[in-house]
């Protein structure tokens, strides 16, 4: 007769998601807290708890977010990995699971390099708002320039009106004005002088008129 041979007990299978659903949920704590703390999609969340984890990208990465999950809720995160590798019967040595601190690298690399690029386009607007103004400063410069008188009007003493260069000095063109209105003055006759004495002295003797004697009258 054969020996019998000791009966080895089955082990069993535990989805070390469901634990981590039960103590999330005792913490009330909701899917999308959990899935926003971990920097993990919800659907990705979802399916670790569900035990779908040929939905995850490998059990590498699997053991990874149950190694955060657990630290996370404070639970041992030996003791799930080993639940996950009976369940999915699979081996870990070998492996080399992410921690949480490598889950959120790669977040955080997306982080800075959209920081810098919208640094990088906060500072390409202000430059290009500086230069709109250079440019508008230098239009309006050259409207006022355009907008400035070349000449002056002087109106002389005759009435006329002379026209005269920015360039030229302002007493020269007041000098020409007025000698141009003192020479277009005339000039008094001088027989309205000699009336003018006549009519100044009117006590003056008159000229005696000198009267010539009369021819003698033939005997």
């Amino acid at each position: 007769m054969k020996a019998a041979q000791p009966e080895v007990p089955a082990v069993t299978r535990v989805n070390p998601g469901e634990t981590l659903r039960q103590a999330r949920e005792n913490n009330g704590w909701t899917l999308a807290e959990v899935a926003l703390k971990l920097n993990l999609t919800v659907s990705s969340l979802s399916n670790l708890e569900a035990g779908a984890f040929d939905k995850l990208p490998g059990h590498t990465f699997a053991r990874g977010y149950i190694r955060a999950y657990a630290k996370l809720l404070g639970m041992d995160q030996a003791a799930l990995v080993h639940e996950f590798d009976v369940y999915t019967g699979t081996d870990s040595t070998g492996s080399s699971v992410h921690s949480l601190g490598r889950i959120e690298e790669p977040v955080r690399v997306s982080h800075t390099i959209l920081r810098i690029v919208s640094l990088l386009l906060l500072l390409a607007v202000i430059g290009g708002g500086f230069l709109w103004w250079q440019d508008q400063t230098s239009m309006r410069a050259k409207d006022l320039v355009g907008l400035t008188p070349e000449h002056v009007e002087v109106e002389g003493a005759d009435g006329t009106t002379q026209i005269h260069p920015l360039d030229e000095p302002e007493d020269q063109a007041v000098a020409e004005a007025k000698t141009e209105g003192d020479a277009a003055v005339p000039a008094e006759p001088a027989g309205d002088q000699t009336g003018a004495t006549a009519l100044a002295l009117p006590g003056a003797p008159e000229a005696p008129v000198a009267v010539a004697p009369a021819p003698a009258t033939p005997a």
